[in-house]
C-alpha cells in the first residue's frame, strides 16, 4: 500500500500551485476537472501528491494541522517563501536532530507547511 495523495481546498489553484512549485521545488504532476471543480496536483521524488481543489467556499484549515514537504536547502527556501511569496515564518530554522532540520511557514491559503531538510 501507498499514500497517493492529500486533497486541500484552496480558493486560488494558480496561487496555490505557484507557491509549491516556485518557492518550495514541487513539480506539477496532472490537472483534471470533476463534477466542476478544478484540481491542480503537485509532487515530488515519491509517489505521494497534494491535490488543490478550487472551491469559492473552502474549510481552512479543514482540521489539517500541517502538510510536510522535503527541501533540499532549509533556509533557501525559507527565504524565498517569505520574501518571494510573502509567506509567514511560523517558526525559524530549528534543529530536530544532527541529520535534520525544519522550519514551519505559511502559505498563500493559510495552511501551515512544515519544510524539512534532511
Amino acid at each position: 500500500m501507498d499514500v497517493l495523495h492529500v486533497a486541500v481546498d484552496v480558493t486560488d489553484i494558480e496561487t496555490a500551485s505557484g507557491f509549491y512549485e516556485d518557492a518550495l521545488g514541487l513539480r506539477f504532476t496532472r490537472a483534471f476537472t470533476v463534477e466542476g471543480t478544478h484540481n491542480y496536483c503537485v509532487g515530488g521524488e515519491g509517489p505521494a501528491e497534494i491535490q488543490f481543489r478550487e472551491v469559492d467556499d473552502p474549510v481552512v484549515p479543514a482540521g489539517i494541522n500541517h502538510l510536510s514537504v522535503g527541501v533540499d536547502d532549509l533556509d533557501a527556501t525559507v527565504e524565498t517563501a517569505v520574501s518571494g511569496w510573502d509567506a509567514t515564518l511560523e517558526r525559524e530554522p530549528f534543529d530536530i536532530d544532527d541529520e535534520t532540520r525544519a522550519a514551519f511557514v505559511t502559505d498563500p491559503e493559510g495552511y501551515t507547511v512544515e519544510l524539512i531538510e534532511q
